[in-house]
């Protein structure tokens, strides 16, 4: 066995806790709209509000990375995912929550521009998928703890949390234990070592999405993981509306989570049985499938099945695009084509809440489903044609 380097322990590590804070903190915050009296469309809002700022960053902070160093990016988000999650505790109106919003948004956002671009920079080209199916295993380990410490830290008081604050401080305590493995990268050295100058030489926008295929990673990664987003914040919605608890839904939550990890942890597997056209075209079908048949739920049990259908099938797409695109980016141009995709991903998370907030105001949360629906069929003849 081929002994695996300590930088990929340190980041997974830290992305498994990092990701469970935010998405403790996502739900949460959506309640505590809702213990605001806010409606459906300011939900979406906020969803868009999420992410709205590091879209504005994304494309400088492609070329920061190279000259400032990937771990120093994970450190500082981090530090900041402390003081946001913190915030939000401490957050009881609707202006201060949208100030801590913007800066969880963006301290998830130098973690993962910062994980992602090491994982890419510090990986062997053989073995993206095995790198990156570890990467976003993590990130789904996360993503299932995150619901269920919300779920036991807040309590239920029927269809509302007993108390947001405690989730909100079990998301705090999170990040800090997240800070100690990567504290002293607050000093490491980039992986590529460029001045700011010279990774802004010969590398544009327009350049990156020349490359073949690009154009279609970037649109099919932004639809999954908007999607995902979505059913994070429109979920508890839809629980509210049909009667189902906060605990169900946490279930529900942590379902979808689980799901991705199986599907991720086993893709080699899969890929190598199935074979990658087919299992990426079969994903998105079926993922089309369980978004509509999600906006029909008529119980908790069913809708935990159908949740879980959803997020083996999403979390198969994140990984494939992330390796797609490592893979058809040049070495010095890596970090700054994931923080495109990332900024492509943070677009469609800020226009989908945005949508979906229209679309659920008149017609309820479960047409939101029925959005995300269409949107993930769109992705698949584009799929087809690039990989044909």
């Amino acid at each position: 066995m081929v002994k695996k380097p300590n930088w990929i322990f340190l980041a997974l590590f830290n992305i498994v806790l990092i990701q469970a804070s935010t998405y403790l903190s996502r739900p949460m915050i959506t309640y505590r709209l809702l213990e605001l009296h806010s409606n459906n469309l300011l939900v979406g809002f906020y969803g868009a509000l999420y992410v709205l700022f590091p879209l504005l960053l994304a494309i400088p902070l492609g070329h920061w990375v190279n000259h400032h160093g990937e771990g120093r990016f994970i450190f500082f988000g981090t530090v900041l995912a402390v003081v946001s999650t913190l915030g939000l505790m401490a957050s009881h109106s609707v202006v201060s929550l949208g100030f801590f919003v913007i800066t969880l948004g963006s301290s998830q956002f130098l973690c993962m521009v910062g994980s992602q671009a090491m994982v890419s920079n510090r990986s062997p080209n053989s073995s993206f998928e095995k790198y990156f199916g570890y990467y976003t295993f993590s990130a789904s380990l996360g993503q299932m703890i995150g619901p269920a410490i919300g779920s036991a830290s807040s309590g239920s008081a029927g269809l509302l949390p007993k108390s947001t604050s405690h989730a909100f401080l079990a998301a705090a305590v999170l990040a800090v234990i997240a800070l100690i493995p990567v504290a002293t990268w607050v000093v490491m050295k980039p992986t590529m070592a460029m001045s700011v100058k010279e990774s802004r030489s010969g590398m544009s926008f327009s350049s990156v999405m020349s490359n073949p295929g690009m154009k279609t990673a970037m649109f099919t990664s932004m639809i999954i993981s908007s999607s995902i987003d979505v059913f994070t914040v429109f979920l508890p919605v839809f629980g509210r509306d049909k009667g189902f608890t906060s605990t169900a839904i946490a279930g529900a939550l942590v379902a979808r989570a689980a799901a991705s990890m199986i599907s991720r942890f086993f893709l080699g597997f899969f890929t190598e049985r199935v074979g990658y056209q087919r299992l990426f075209l079969g994903s998105l079908a079926l993922s089309c499938i369980a978004c509509i048949v999600a906006a029909f739920s008529m119980n908790v049990a069913f809708l935990t099945i159908v949740m879980f259908v959803a997020g083996f099938t999403l979390g198969v797409g994140q990984p494939m695009t992330m390796a797609w695109v490592s893979r058809k980016s040049p070495e010095h141009e890596r970090s700054f084509t994931i923080s495109i995709r990332l900024a492509s991903n943070r677009l469609g998370q800020f226009m989908m809440p945005i949508i979906a907030g229209l679309v659920a105001g008149p017609l309820g949360a479960g047409a939101v489903f029925l959005v995300i629906a269409g949107m993930v069929g769109t992705t698949a003849p584009l799929v087809k044609k690039s990989l044909t």
